[in-house]
């Protein structure tokens, strides 16, 4: 199957997925290496955690489920860290999926990132300039409306490398 084929296939299937633990399958196997230099995340922050955090406090209809408000979730640098890495993967070698292009899951990159968690779960985006772009999108998307507000979470981070975003959240373990 030609390289174009699969990728009008992605973008039939959408323009964006998402991905909870529940999801995958897991693997203690990892082989990911988080030692290599990375590009600078062209982020903000601050806009990305109020919006997420309003939406949080607000509750907010995801498609036709309606979720109460939540608690706010706060940011994290090894969840930033897990999600840059994958938008570069992405970018690097033009593919936009869950599943990194070396075959691991999400879930596989937050433990080589060394994030020890209790629940998980991924957003991912393409094409979109800004973030208020790419949360709007996520919003408007049954399964990430579903991980912004879910609960379980509470801490996120967001990596971008030009147009691919990757949104990563989790509890940690205590």
């Amino acid at each position: 199957m030609s390289k174009t084929f699969y990728f009008a296939c992605l973008l039939f299937i959408g323009i964006f997925g998402s991905c909870s633990q529940n999801d995958i399958d897991f693997d203690d196997n990892i082989d990911t290496n988080f030692d290599d230099p990375i590009d600078t995340n062209n982020i903000d922050i601050q806009k990305l955690l109020d919006m997420v955090n309003e939406v949080r406090a607000s509750g907010t209809t995801c498609e036709t489920t309606y979720y109460p408000p939540v608690g706010a979730v706060t940011w994290n640098s090894t969840l930033e860290a897990a999600a840059l890495k994958h938008s570069k993967d992405m970018k690097d070698n033009d593919f936009f999926s869950h599943t990194s292009f070396n075959g691991d899951k999400f879930v596989d990159r937050l433990n080589a990132a060394g994030y020890n968690y209790n629940n998980a779960g991924e957003n991912i985006a393409l094409g979109y300039s800004t973030e208020e772009n790419v949360i709007n999108a996520w919003l408007t998307s049954q399964g990430h409306c579903a991980n912004i507000m879910n609960p379980n979470f509470t801490e996120m981070g967001v990596g971008r490398i030009e147009n691919y975003w990757t949104q990563d959240f989790g509890k940690p373990k205590e």
